[in-house]
């Protein structure tokens, strides 16, 4: 079997570097809209009065926020109700 010649080599390394470079290019366009989407919600965080780095307090805080406030409501109903409901 004969040896694949130069030619024929140099035109598949082009090829497989014309993908490459093409892969990058998309690569690069999907990491841009992703960085502007990151600026939209860095942005969004800011308007509702929070900065990103605070967001996990704030969870955390709003979370134990909700479980006082359902187990206010729990003593409300009466435990027939909640054991009707499953609860």
């Amino acid at each position: 079997m004969e040896k694949e010649s130069y030619d024929s080599r140099i035109k598949k390394l082009e090829k497989a570097l014309k993908e490459a470079s093409n892969d990058r290019s998309k690569a690069l366009a999907r990491y841009d809209m992703l960085q502007k989407d990151l600026e939209q919600i860095h942005k969004r965080i800011e308007e509702l009065g929070c900065q990103p780095e605070e967001l996990d307090a704030r969870i955390k805080e709003i979370r134990n926020e909700m479980d006082l406030i359902i187990k206010e409501i729990e003593q409300l109903i009466p435990g027939q109700y909640l054991k009707s409901a499953g609860w």
